[in-house]
C-alpha cells in the first residue's frame, strides 16, 4: 500500500511539473505574439527602427531559451520576414537578406512572401545609386534579371499575389527599357527611387 501511495504521489508531482512547464510555455508564447503585434504597430506608424528593435529583442529572447525551433513555423517565418521588412525600410538591404536566410536554419518550406521580398530587395539594391552602374549598365541588367527570377518564383508559389504581379511587370518594364535604349532606360532610375514606396503595412499576423 505504501508503494502504491508513493507511486501516486510521483505521478501527481510529475503531472504538476508538466502542467507548470506547459503554462510557462503558453505565457511565453502569448508574450511573443503581443510583442509582434506591438512591433507591427510601430512599423505601421512609420517607425521601422522601433519595430526592428522589438523584433530583434524577441528573437534574442527566444534563442536564449532555445525556443526558436518550437514556436509555430508560421509565426517564426513572420518574425524573420517582418525583421527583413523593417530593415528594408531602413535601407539595410544586405541585413534584410540575412534575416530571411535565418529561416533556412529551421525549415526549407517555400514561401512566396520571402521570394517577393528578395526580389524587391534585389531591385532596390540595383537602382539605389545610379552612379555605381552608370559606366556599366550590364551590371544593372544582371541585377534586374536576378530580381525577375525571385519575383517569378514568388508567382509560382502564389499565382494570385497582386504585389508579385505588379513588381514583376514593373521590373520587366525597367529592364526592357534598358535593353531597348540604355541611355533612356537609365533616366528611369531616379524616378524609381523617388516614387517607389519602400514600406508596406504590416499586420500582427501576416497571411501567406
Amino acid at each position: 500500500m505504501a508503494r502504491k501511495r508513493s507511486n501516486k504521489q510521483i505521478v501527481r508531482f510529475s503531472a504538476g511539473i508538466l502542467l507548470l512547464i506547459v503554462s510557462l510555455i503558453g505565457a511565453e508564447y502569448a508574450s511573443v505574439l503581443r510583442g509582434m503585434s506591438l512591433a507591427a504597430d510601430d512599423f505601421n506608424r512609420g517607425d521601422p527602427q522601433s519595430a526592428l528593435k522589438r523584433y530583434d529583442d524577441m528573437e534574442r529572447h527566444l534563442r536564449s531559451f532555445g525556443a526558436m525551433r518550437f514556436i509555430p513555423g508560421e509565426d517564426r517565418r513572420i518574425l524573420f520576414l517582418d525583421q527583413a521588412r523593417s530593415l528594408y525600410a531602413l535601407g539595410r538591404y544586405d541585413d534584410a537578406l540575412e534575416r530571411m536566410e535565418r529561416e533556412s536554419q529551421f525549415s526549407g518550406v517555400a514561401d512566396s512572401r520571402f521570394s517577393l521580398m528578395r526580389g524587391e530587395i534585389t531591385f532596390r539594391k540595383a537602382t539605389q545609386d545610379t552612379r555605381t552602374v552608370g559606366d556599366d549598365p550590364q551590371i544593372l541588367e544582371d541585377a534586374l534579371s536576378a530580381a525577375q527570377d525571385d519575383l517569378r518564383q514568388s508567382l509560382r508559389e502564389e499565382p494570385g499575389s497582386w504585389d508579385a504581379k505588379y513588381d514583376f511587370e514593373y521590373v520587366n518594364y525597367v529592364k526592357s527599357e534598358l535593353e531597348r535604349n540604355q541611355k533612356e532606360g537609365m533616366k528611369l532610375l531616379p524616378q524609381v527611387l523617388n516614387n517607389e514606396n519602400q514600406t508596406r503595412t504590416l499586420s500582427p499576423k501576416q497571411k501567406p
